[in-house]
């Protein structure tokens, strides 16, 4: 998780320009960014402190105002090979599926350890596939959580 200054955009309509001005920026600011993923940045998670950079401009043609915005955000920036904690979703002979908050990631069965092999034994019993370690001890199947 990151703690990033970034800007943005807002279109207001003119029946919000008077009292409550700067709540209703903030609010529409969340609604916008809050849980969306913003390029060179990564998923915005929560919106901290704002500020409009400018009193904003008419936008011609549809009598909205344009609001330059500047925020703190609390951003999720995953990179490849980055270790995290996620639970499985899914288990197949390829590898397997984790989320992390909401973005889903592959590991491959060549990232295991060596002597982890895929299994289909409990797939009837409601077990479903998983990985067994060599010795049987330990396991990766659907809702295990796994680093």
């Amino acid at each position: 998780f990151y703690h990033m200054d970034l800007w943005t955009y807002l279109l207001v309509k003119p029946e919000y320009l008077g009292p409550g001005y700067h709540d209703h920026l903030e609010d529409l600011l969340r609604q916008k960014v809050e849980g969306t993923v913003q390029e060179k940045a990564g998923l915005i998670i929560a919106v901290g402190d704002t500020c409009p950079v400018d009193k904003g401009k008419l936008h011609e043609g549809t009598g909205l105002v344009m609001v330059p915005m500047k925020y703190n955000a609390v951003v999720l920036q995953l990179f490849k090979n980055e270790v995290v904690d996620c639970e499985v979703v899914e288990v197949n002979k390829l590898g397997f599926f984790g989320e992390v908050g909401p973005v889903r990631v592959f590991v491959s069965k060549t990232l295991l350890p060596e002597g982890w092999a895929y299994t289909e034994v409990e797939l009837h019993s409601g077990g479903g596939p998983a990985y067994v370690s060599t010795d049987g001890s330990q396991s990766i199947r659907r809702e295990a959580a796994v680093r």
